[in-house]
């Protein structure tokens, strides 16, 4: 193997990495972020006529 082509794969290697490693911090912090929003009750006003 020619030690141009070795250099290539390298490089689309770690391109890939990053690209699935920040893909995966992403999805796991918009993922955490809406169980946090969902995760309250609303404050609600009940009136009662008699």
């Amino acid at each position: 193997m020619s030690h141009l082509l070795a250099t290539y794969i390298d490089f689309v290697q770690s391109v890939g990495f990053i690209f699935l490693t920040t893909m995966v911090v992403f999805i796991t912090r918009k993922l955490y972020s809406d169980n946090k929003k969902d995760n309250y009750i609303e404050a609600v006003k009940i009136e009662v006529d008699e």
